[in-house]
């Protein structure tokens, strides 16, 4: 089709960044391996997808001829990366070539006819949320450590958003940990409604979170039975919501605690890493906690070393011994922001949560390896 526009080349290589994270390795159609460029009455709207998420972005340009063209999204971004910075022309012909002209240099690319490219339409009607990005990007980097992998439990693939009055909460859940993060967000829920939620795509919600901005950019979600859309700074991503039922996590999180002390997370994670270069060397990846008033004492064994460490905190209940998998406690800890958390146990058998001090900001749920010592 028919199509001229001058853009910058800054503006664009940001664009087509943005919109590279919805294009498959291995696209299951070839559509999907293209991008459309679409002009606009704000220039162009670049689109990427690979059928389960979309991403669009609105990039300034100055348009001569309206049109829409899709292009081979590998090389027409690396082209438009390895152009002089400044403006850059480009004529489309009746037969979806394109002309890319910038400082003397000529390049040409065969494009296709977006007649077979996915249209996919806002979302004007649903749920609505809105939140600060740095938040929300922080707290789903908090989580995705306990997205699980496993596709026969497809609820746990992604991440459950819940929408209080006055919180935003992502849970992820794999099986063998638990991850919670409270963002503060002034949100309506529907009346005689405690909260409502959806669950979305955790390798959306991985690739979200690299293309909001770390700043105080109000990023808006709406989502109906279906779907989800998720704007801000002229970016919208889409994608399809996952079906069923999450795991009920409230009815695992204990309620009570036999053995609970309080830590400086520094020095129990950096205690936790030693240990754990022993740990690994074993065939069960352990480390033992012994906690008593008389502080932590953690070890771990293997044929080829051991390591032992002493660790202040303070402790209430009674005394107790439990083993972990090192790496999914360390997976743990390292998502605690906070100097100083509250590690909960009810039994050698049991969850061990971990929580700040005061208040529900976040919760982390690990399970025990059960040993026979």
């Amino acid at each position: 089709m028919l199509q001229q526009f001058i853009v910058n080349s800054n503006e664009i290589n940001q664009g087509l960044s943005i919109i590279s994270h919805a294009i498959a390795a291995r696209p299951v159609k070839n559509i999907y391996s293209g991008i459309s460029i679409e002009t606009i009455d704000e220039g162009l709207l670049l689109t990427a997808t690979d059928g389960e998420m979309t991403i669009k972005k609105i990039v300034n340009a100055q348009v001569a001829v309206p049109g829409s063209t899709v292009f081979p999204a590998k090389l027409f971004t690396e082209v438009m990366r390895k152009q002089s910075i400044g403006d850059i022309r480009v004529n489309v012909d009746d037969n979806n070539t394109a002309r890319i002209l910038s400082s003397g240099s000529k390049t040409s690319i065969m494009g296709m006819s977006d007649d077979d490219f996915p249209q996919i339409k806002d979302i004007t009607s649903g749920q609505k949320v809105k939140i600060v990005s740095s938040a929300f990007k922080n707290a789903i980097n908090r989580v995705m450590f306990a997205v699980s992998t496993d596709e026969a439990r497809k609820t746990l693939t992604g991440i459950l958003m819940e929408i209080y009055p006055k919180e935003v909460r992502l849970v992820s859940i794999d099986g063998f940990r638990l991850a919670l993060i409270s963002i503060e967000a002034e949100n309506q829920v529907p009346d005689g409604r405690e909260f409502v939620s959806c669950i979305i795509p955790g390798r959306v919600m991985n690739e979200l979170s690299k293309i909001i901005p770390d700043d105080d950019t109000e990023i808006e979600l709406i989502y109906n039975a279906s779907h989800v859309m998720v704007s801000f700074k002229g970016v919208r991503l889409y994608t399809t919501l996952l079906q069923g039922e999450f795991i009920d996590y409230k009815a695992i999180l204990p309620q009570s605690a036999q053995t609970e002390m309080e830590i400086e997370r520094t020095r129990f994670y950096d205690a936790l890493e030693r240990c754990s270069l022993i740990a690994r060397e074993g065939k069960s990846n352990l480390i033992t906690m012994d906690i008593s008033e008389n502080g932590l004492s953690m070890s771990a064994r293997a044929e080829r070393g051991d390591a032992h460490e002493d660790i202040p905190m303070v402790f209430h209940g009674n005394p107790l011994k439990i083993s972990f998998n090192s790496q999914y406690m360390m997976d743990v800890v390292r998502n605690v922001e906070d100097d100083q958390m509250r590690m909960c146990f009810q039994s050698s058998v049991s969850p061990c949560i971990v929580r700040p001090l005061e208040g529900g900001k976040f919760v982390f749920l690990v399970l025990p390896v059960r040993t026979f010592d």
